[in-house]
């Protein structure tokens, strides 16, 4: 007798056949057929959820971003502006369940489309977290509240310049250099106290 599994369930055992197998054997080697397979569900099934094998990474990624974002919201519940964008800056220093898979894709040349996924992360999730972050610092004398927008698209400028691909594999001490950089710009950039970001977690442990 076939059982008839919840969609979302579904969708999510989808999900995790397709991360497996693009960490194991590659996005480009890994097949809508592969997936399938070791999903143990027909084609049929698998474009009833996602159109294309792009659009299944697209899902995985916006899947990670909102696990992240649920996370952090938890975390930082109850904490001062400061606290929360220092804790906003650990986060994203730590090492985060989607960078096996982000390391293959980069493996494969297809640093295009992880910045793509990337983009559209922090335009769904990350981008109003921190606005909430920075509405509140302004509310409460914190935070500079002047040209927000131009001043959030630039934070994100310069955390692409901290965190760099190029830079995944370096030394401990090349990545306190590089914070110990930025960390100041950013307290200048939001109208932060001097000081007050330093010693979040820096690093990418």
């Amino acid at each position: 007798m076939r059982v008839r599994k919840d969609p979302a369930e579904r969708r999510r055992e989808l999900m995790a056949a397709a991360q497996a197998l693009f960490k194991a054997n590659g996005y480009g080697r890994t097949t809508v057929q592969d997936i399938c397979q070791r999903a143990g569900v027909a084609k049929g099934t698998f474009f009833y959820y996602f159109a294309t094998k792009e659009a299944m990474l697209g899902a995985i990624f916006a899947q990670w971003a909102e696990q992240f974002a649920a996370s952090y919201r938890r975390q930082a519940a109850g904490l001062s502006a400061v606290q929360q964008l220092r804790l906003a800056l650990a986060c994203m220093a730590r090492e985060t369940s989607i960078e096996p898979l982000v390391d293959r894709l980069l493996e494969e040349r297809r640093g295009d489309l992880v910045a793509d996924l990337w983009q559209s992360a922090v335009i769904a999730r990350f981008s109003p977290l921190l606005r909430e972050v920075l509405a509140k610092g302004v509310a409460d004398g914190t935070f500079s509240g002047d040209h927000m927008e131009e001043r959030l698209a630039f934070f994100w400028r310069l955390l692409d310049a901290m965190w760099p691909d190029a830079c995944r594999e370096e030394s401990d001490e090349a990545a306190d250099i590089r914070m110990g950089i930025a960390v100041p710009l950013i307290e200048q950039l939001f109208g932060a106290e001097a000081g007050s970001l330093q010693g979040f977690l820096g690093g990418r442990k």
